[in-house]
């Protein structure tokens, strides 16, 4: 797949980032897209979907089937 044929993500951060020290995260097809906002051109990280439910659960303290908002 050529750079063109790529899905355009929707990238989304937290309102309680503090500026310059923040990641984003993007919902993307089959998961999960972390970057850091500092570097938006820069590789991303690639999550599975029970991956990152697990990640929320045990960073945030969310249920792993608890929906994002």
């Amino acid at each position: 797949m050529a750079d063109g044929d790529l899905p355009v993500l929707i990238w989304r951060k937290s309102s309680a980032s503090d500026p310059g020290e923040c990641v984003e995260v993007a919902f993307a097809a089959g998961g999960v897209r972390v970057r850091d906002s500092k570097c938006p051109a820069a590789p991303n990280l690639f999550f599975w979907p029970e991956t990152w439910r697990v990640f929320l659960h045990d960073f945030c303290g969310r249920h792993p089937d608890q929906k994002v908002r």
